[in-house]
Protein backbone atom coordinates (compact mmCIF):
# COMPACT_ATOMS: atom_id res chain seq x y z
CA UNK A 1 0.00 0.00 0.00
CA UNK A 2 1.18 3.27 -0.82
CA UNK A 3 1.64 6.26 1.93
CA UNK A 4 -1.31 8.44 3.01
CA UNK A 5 -0.76 12.07 1.55
CA UNK A 6 -0.75 14.47 3.84
CA UNK A 7 -1.00 18.07 2.72
CA UNK A 8 1.92 20.57 3.72
CA UNK A 9 -0.46 23.84 4.97
CA UNK A 10 0.16 26.23 7.22
CA UNK A 11 -2.73 27.40 8.49
CA UNK A 12 -3.25 30.00 12.31
CA UNK A 13 -4.70 33.09 14.16
CA UNK A 14 -2.78 36.54 13.13
CA UNK A 15 -3.86 39.29 15.32
CA UNK A 16 -3.23 43.38 14.43
CA UNK A 17 -2.99 45.17 17.33
CA UNK A 18 -1.88 48.77 18.36
CA UNK A 19 -2.98 52.62 19.55
CA UNK A 20 -5.50 54.37 17.58
CA UNK A 21 -5.26 55.39 14.22
CA UNK A 22 -2.06 53.31 13.42
CA UNK A 23 -3.20 52.14 10.40
CA UNK A 24 -4.52 48.51 12.12
CA UNK A 25 -7.63 48.56 9.43
CA UNK A 26 -6.47 49.61 6.46
CA UNK A 27 -3.80 46.80 6.74
CA UNK A 28 -6.36 44.38 7.39
CA UNK A 29 -8.05 45.30 4.22
CA UNK A 30 -4.92 45.50 2.25
CA UNK A 31 -4.09 42.19 3.28
CA UNK A 32 -7.16 40.26 2.30
CA UNK A 33 -7.49 42.49 -0.64
CA UNK A 34 -11.04 43.57 0.78
CA UNK A 35 -13.08 46.02 2.56
CA UNK A 36 -14.16 44.36 5.75
CA UNK A 37 -12.97 47.12 8.30
CA UNK A 38 -14.37 50.61 8.38
CA UNK A 39 -11.90 53.21 7.92
CA UNK A 40 -12.22 57.10 9.01
CA UNK A 41 -9.87 59.84 10.12
CA UNK A 42 -11.51 59.82 13.27
CA UNK A 43 -9.73 57.73 16.47
CA UNK A 44 -11.38 54.63 17.78
CA UNK A 45 -13.54 53.98 14.93
CA UNK A 46 -13.00 49.92 15.87
CA UNK A 47 -14.88 48.69 18.34
CA UNK A 48 -15.01 44.97 17.76
CA UNK A 49 -12.64 42.04 16.95
CA UNK A 50 -12.97 41.77 12.51
CA UNK A 51 -11.40 38.96 11.08
CA UNK A 52 -10.17 38.81 7.46
CA UNK A 53 -9.69 35.17 6.08
CA UNK A 54 -6.63 35.06 3.48
CA UNK A 55 -6.67 31.68 1.79
CA UNK A 56 -4.07 30.59 -0.96
CA UNK A 57 -3.42 27.32 -2.17
CA UNK A 58 -3.17 25.10 0.33
CA UNK A 59 -2.39 27.80 3.23
CA UNK A 60 -4.83 30.13 5.07
CA UNK A 61 -4.37 33.25 7.99
CA UNK A 62 -7.36 34.42 10.04
CA UNK A 63 -5.91 38.02 10.78
CA UNK A 64 -7.66 39.73 13.07
CA UNK A 65 -8.23 43.33 13.13
CA UNK A 66 -9.17 44.85 16.90
CA UNK A 67 -10.20 47.98 18.50
CA UNK A 68 -6.96 50.72 19.18
CA UNK A 69 -5.32 50.11 22.60
CA UNK A 70 -5.98 52.59 25.25
CA UNK A 71 -7.05 53.33 28.77
CA UNK A 72 -10.54 53.16 28.99
CA UNK A 73 -13.22 55.59 30.56
CA UNK A 74 -16.41 53.84 30.05
CA UNK A 75 -18.19 49.93 29.76
CA UNK A 76 -17.58 50.39 26.13
CA UNK A 77 -13.46 50.94 26.16
CA UNK A 78 -13.52 48.28 28.98
CA UNK A 79 -15.41 45.63 26.74
CA UNK A 80 -13.35 47.21 23.41
CA UNK A 81 -9.91 46.50 25.75
CA UNK A 82 -10.98 42.92 26.87
CA UNK A 83 -11.63 41.69 23.20
CA UNK A 84 -8.10 43.05 22.54
CA UNK A 85 -6.73 40.87 25.48
CA UNK A 86 -8.75 37.69 24.03
CA UNK A 87 -7.82 38.34 20.58
CA UNK A 88 -4.02 38.33 21.57
CA UNK A 89 -4.59 35.59 23.88
CA UNK A 90 -6.02 33.57 21.70
CA UNK A 91 -3.75 33.68 18.35
CA UNK A 92 -0.62 32.30 16.83
CA UNK A 93 1.27 35.18 15.93
CA UNK A 94 0.31 39.14 16.94
CA UNK A 95 1.40 42.47 14.35
CA UNK A 96 2.09 45.16 16.94
CA UNK A 97 2.08 48.51 14.91
CA UNK A 98 3.70 51.57 15.74
CA UNK A 99 3.43 55.05 13.73
CA UNK A 100 4.56 58.30 13.21
CA UNK A 101 2.18 59.60 15.51
CA UNK A 102 2.41 57.09 18.04
CA UNK A 103 6.17 55.97 17.28
CA UNK A 104 6.85 54.97 20.59
CA UNK A 105 7.25 50.87 20.85
CA UNK A 106 6.41 48.86 23.77
CA UNK A 107 9.57 48.02 26.43
CA UNK A 108 8.05 44.44 26.45
CA UNK A 109 6.04 42.23 24.83
CA UNK A 110 2.35 43.99 25.20
CA UNK A 111 -0.13 42.26 27.26
CA UNK A 112 2.29 39.60 28.02
CA UNK A 113 2.03 37.78 24.99
CA UNK A 114 3.26 34.78 24.70
CA UNK A 115 3.49 33.93 21.09
CA UNK A 116 5.69 35.95 18.04
CA UNK A 117 5.40 39.41 17.47
CA UNK A 118 6.08 41.15 14.62
CA UNK A 119 6.74 45.01 15.55
CA UNK A 120 5.49 46.77 12.15
CA UNK A 121 6.23 50.78 11.34
CA UNK A 122 3.68 51.56 9.49
CA UNK A 123 2.99 54.81 7.43
CA UNK A 124 6.27 55.00 5.95
CA UNK A 125 4.86 56.53 3.20
CA UNK A 126 4.15 59.98 5.42
CA UNK A 127 7.58 60.46 6.45
CA UNK A 128 10.92 60.86 5.28
CA UNK A 129 14.06 58.62 5.43
CA UNK A 130 15.75 60.16 8.04
CA UNK A 131 12.85 60.16 9.86
CA UNK A 132 12.08 56.60 9.70
CA UNK A 133 15.51 55.86 10.72
CA UNK A 134 15.38 58.30 13.77
CA UNK A 135 12.49 55.77 14.81
CA UNK A 136 14.14 52.76 13.63
CA UNK A 137 16.69 53.36 16.05
CA UNK A 138 14.70 53.42 18.84
CA UNK A 139 13.38 50.21 18.35
CA UNK A 140 15.04 46.85 20.39
CA UNK A 141 14.80 44.04 17.72
CA UNK A 142 15.69 41.70 20.34
CA UNK A 143 12.07 42.16 21.91
CA UNK A 144 10.49 41.11 18.49
CA UNK A 145 10.49 38.05 16.28
CA UNK A 146 10.57 40.10 13.02
CA UNK A 147 10.62 44.25 12.37
CA UNK A 148 9.25 45.73 9.00
CA UNK A 149 8.78 49.54 7.86
CA UNK A 150 5.15 49.23 6.21
CA UNK A 151 2.39 51.33 4.42
CA UNK A 152 -0.49 49.75 4.61
CA UNK A 153 -2.30 52.61 2.69
CA UNK A 154 0.31 52.21 -0.54
CA UNK A 155 1.23 48.68 0.08
CA UNK A 156 4.84 49.54 0.05
CA UNK A 157 6.35 46.04 1.80
CA UNK A 158 3.13 44.74 2.56
CA UNK A 159 3.56 41.73 0.40
CA UNK A 160 6.78 40.41 2.59
CA UNK A 161 4.54 40.10 5.41
CA UNK A 162 2.88 37.10 3.89
CA UNK A 163 5.69 35.06 3.63
CA UNK A 164 6.99 36.28 6.81
CA UNK A 165 3.96 35.30 8.62
CA UNK A 166 3.60 31.69 7.57
CA UNK A 167 7.20 30.48 8.52
CA UNK A 168 5.92 31.24 11.75
CA UNK A 169 2.42 29.51 11.92
CA UNK A 170 1.87 25.90 12.73
CA UNK A 171 1.35 23.04 9.97
CA UNK A 172 -2.50 21.96 9.98
CA UNK A 173 -5.47 21.99 8.03
CA UNK A 174 -7.41 25.46 6.88
CA UNK A 175 -10.14 26.15 9.31
CA UNK A 176 -12.41 27.72 6.55
CA UNK A 177 -13.69 26.88 3.52
CA UNK A 178 -11.26 29.21 0.98
CA UNK A 179 -13.90 31.15 -0.52
CA UNK A 180 -14.75 32.71 3.14
CA UNK A 181 -14.06 36.01 3.47
CA UNK A 182 -15.06 36.34 7.61
CA UNK A 183 -16.51 34.35 10.11
CA UNK A 184 -18.56 37.36 10.57
CA UNK A 185 -22.27 37.24 9.84
CA UNK A 186 -23.79 39.52 7.22
CA UNK A 187 -25.62 41.56 9.92
CA UNK A 188 -22.95 42.43 11.54
CA UNK A 189 -21.24 44.20 7.89
CA UNK A 190 -24.03 45.63 7.45
CA UNK A 191 -24.21 47.13 10.67
CA UNK A 192 -20.25 48.15 10.38
CA UNK A 193 -21.17 49.89 6.78
CA UNK A 194 -24.14 51.99 8.71
CA UNK A 195 -22.05 53.21 11.76
CA UNK A 196 -19.40 53.88 9.01
CA UNK A 197 -21.38 56.93 7.51
CA UNK A 198 -22.03 57.71 10.85
CA UNK A 199 -18.91 58.66 12.04
CA UNK A 200 -17.97 60.53 7.86
CA UNK A 201 -21.14 62.70 8.43
CA UNK A 202 -21.44 63.91 11.78
CA UNK A 203 -18.59 65.97 14.26
CA UNK A 204 -17.58 65.70 17.81
CA UNK A 205 -19.14 63.69 20.01
CA UNK A 206 -21.82 62.00 17.90
CA UNK A 207 -20.69 59.42 16.29
CA UNK A 208 -19.00 58.29 19.41
CA UNK A 209 -22.66 58.15 21.13
CA UNK A 210 -24.11 56.06 18.71
CA UNK A 211 -24.00 52.24 18.23
CA UNK A 212 -26.25 50.46 15.10
CA UNK A 213 -27.71 47.41 14.90
CA UNK A 214 -29.67 45.55 12.24
CA UNK A 215 -33.08 44.39 13.56
CA UNK A 216 -34.32 42.47 11.00
CA UNK A 217 -33.66 40.77 7.48
CA UNK A 218 -36.53 39.81 5.66
CA UNK A 219 -35.67 39.45 1.61
CA UNK A 220 -35.01 42.84 0.28
CA UNK A 221 -35.98 44.89 3.13
CA UNK A 222 -33.72 45.85 6.27
CA UNK A 223 -34.08 47.44 9.58
CA UNK A 224 -31.82 48.96 11.24
CA UNK A 225 -31.90 51.13 14.74
CA UNK A 226 -29.50 53.65 15.19
CA UNK A 227 -28.95 54.27 19.18
CA UNK A 228 -28.16 57.52 20.68
CA UNK A 229 -27.31 58.53 24.57
CA UNK A 230 -29.37 61.60 24.39
CA UNK A 231 -32.57 63.20 23.18
CA UNK A 232 -30.07 66.28 21.74
CA UNK A 233 -28.57 63.99 19.93
CA UNK A 234 -31.41 62.08 17.97
CA UNK A 235 -32.35 65.70 16.84
CA UNK A 236 -28.85 65.78 15.37
CA UNK A 237 -28.69 62.52 13.59
CA UNK A 238 -32.31 62.82 12.18
CA UNK A 239 -31.98 66.86 10.91
CA UNK A 240 -34.13 69.01 9.76
CA UNK A 241 -37.39 67.22 8.29
CA UNK A 242 -35.17 64.37 8.59
CA UNK A 243 -32.73 65.02 5.40
CA UNK A 244 -29.79 64.51 7.03
CA UNK A 245 -30.51 60.95 8.42
CA UNK A 246 -31.87 60.39 4.79
CA UNK A 247 -28.83 61.32 3.25
CA UNK A 248 -26.68 59.01 5.43
CA UNK A 249 -28.99 56.04 4.96
CA UNK A 250 -28.87 56.51 0.96
CA UNK A 251 -25.11 56.61 1.28
CA UNK A 252 -25.40 53.59 3.67
CA UNK A 253 -28.01 51.68 1.21
CA UNK A 254 -25.61 52.37 -1.90
CA UNK A 255 -22.45 50.18 -0.21
CA UNK A 256 -24.57 47.60 1.17
CA UNK A 257 -25.62 47.01 -2.18
CA UNK A 258 -22.24 46.82 -3.05
CA UNK A 259 -21.46 44.33 -0.33
CA UNK A 260 -24.89 42.35 -0.72
CA UNK A 261 -24.71 42.13 -4.72
CA UNK A 262 -28.02 42.86 -4.67
CA UNK A 263 -30.77 45.83 -4.59
CA UNK A 264 -31.98 46.66 -0.82
CA UNK A 265 -34.83 48.92 0.94
CA UNK A 266 -33.37 50.05 4.32
CA UNK A 267 -35.37 51.16 7.08
CA UNK A 268 -33.34 53.27 9.93
CA UNK A 269 -35.33 54.50 13.08
CA UNK A 270 -33.27 56.29 15.77
CA UNK A 271 -33.77 55.15 19.48
CA UNK A 272 -32.16 56.89 22.83
CA UNK A 273 -30.81 54.58 25.29
CA UNK A 274 -29.29 57.04 27.70
CA UNK A 275 -25.57 56.58 29.20
CA UNK A 276 -25.92 53.49 27.20
CA UNK A 277 -22.01 53.26 26.90
CA UNK A 278 -21.52 53.30 31.12
CA UNK A 279 -24.23 50.38 30.99
CA UNK A 280 -22.93 46.82 30.65
CA UNK A 281 -26.17 46.24 30.14
CA UNK A 282 -26.74 48.13 26.81
CA UNK A 283 -23.11 47.37 25.98
CA UNK A 284 -23.50 43.33 25.81
CA UNK A 285 -27.21 44.07 24.29
CA UNK A 286 -25.25 45.42 21.39
CA UNK A 287 -22.63 43.00 20.85
CA UNK A 288 -19.56 44.19 22.15
CA UNK A 289 -18.23 41.71 25.16
CA UNK A 290 -18.64 39.29 21.91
Amino acid sequence: MGETYIPYMKTGYVTIIGKPNVGKSTLLNRLVKTNLSIITKKPQTTRQRITGIWSEGEDQIIFVDTPGWFKPKNELDKAMQIQIERASTDTDLTLFLISPEHPDPPNKKPLSIKTPVFLLLNKIDSISKEELEKIRKNVNDDQFDEVLPISALTGENVDRLIPLILKYLPTQHPFFPEEYLSDRPERFFIAEIMREKIFEEYKQEIPYSTAVKVIDMKGEKIDIYIYVEKDSQKGIIIGKGGEKLKGVATSARKDIEKFLGKHVYINVRVKVRKKWRKKEEFVRQFGYYE
